[in-house]
């Protein structure tokens, strides 16, 4: 009895995770340019992970703080142009050549 309860709970999990995934790609993408201002790492206390974040100017002059991947992180420097891509929760950045 309890088997069958956790393989229904996990069956939930993964279909919630699937409807959300479904959204985020109907929803419509909002892309932005913007310039990098300043790039920094937050490393916690007691936790080996880093957090990777870039400042950036958008073309309106807003200025906004977003979270990016190590990888995103490691080949944008600061003055570089990119584009903000928006769709629901999902974010990605990808720089402007």
């Amino acid at each position: 009895m309890v088997l069958m309860g956790f393989i229904v709970v996990l069956f939930i999990l993964f279909f919630s995770l699937w409807v959300s995934a479904r959204r985020n790609e109907r929803a419509p993408k909002v892309i932005r340019r913007a310039v990098i201002l300043d790039k920094r790492v937050r490393l916690e206390n007691d936790s080996p992970s880093e957090d990777y974040f870039f400042t950036c100017e958008y073309e309106n002059g807003e200025r906004e703080e977003i979270e990016v991947d190590e990888s995103e992180y490691g080949i944008i420097v600061v003055g570089d142009t990119i584009n903000v891509i928006r769709q629901r929760k999902l974010l990605r950045v990808e720089r402007v050549v």
